[in-house]
């Protein structure tokens, strides 16, 4: 298994961060990496996501269930089906101030080729890191600073 962690700051309060980032169905408008979004709500703190990305030569799809916990700003994800073997993750908010904030993605994965892992899993975490900087970056153009 192998861990994806972005940390990005933004200039935005956490709570619209929280806010843009949990309306995971305008990314297919604001984030070319982001092919297709289709968002059911499960209960009002939980859903269910069929996401469709651009990945690295080709495209990635998978079914999540998604928990949004608005008190603390975490949204956590769990793939239900997909092309990977395993990806699950969070997203955190935290306010630096009331105008900027940092925006943490943290995630794991197994693609569920055993024999290529070495080759397939180091593609698919630059990929991940890549396509979730590049969705941040589009979704507060202008707004963002990355830090690692």
């Amino acid at each position: 298994m192998r861990d994806v962690k972005y940390i990005q700051t933004v200039n935005a309060s956490a709570q619209q961060a929280f806010d843009k980032i949990a309306d995971f169905k305008s990314f297919e408008s604001h984030c070319q990496a982001v092919i297709s979004v289709e968002v059911s709500e499960v209960s009002e703190h939980e859903s269910e996501s069929a996401w469709l990305v651009h990945f690295h030569d080709g495209k990635m799809s998978w079914r999540e269930r998604d928990i949004f916990d608005k008190t603390n700003l975490k949204i956590e994800f769990t793939q239900i089906e997909g092309d990977a073997d395993i990806f699950e993750g969070c997203w955190r908010i935290e306010a630096l101030n009331d105008a900027q904030c940092t925006i943490a993605f943290d995630a794991r994965f197994c693609m569920g080729i055993p024999t290529l892992a070495d080759i397939l899993e180091p593609i698919a975490e630059s990929a991940i890191k890549q396509n979730v900087e590049q969705m941040l970056s589009e979704l507060f153009a202008s707004q963002t600073e990355a830090v690692a």
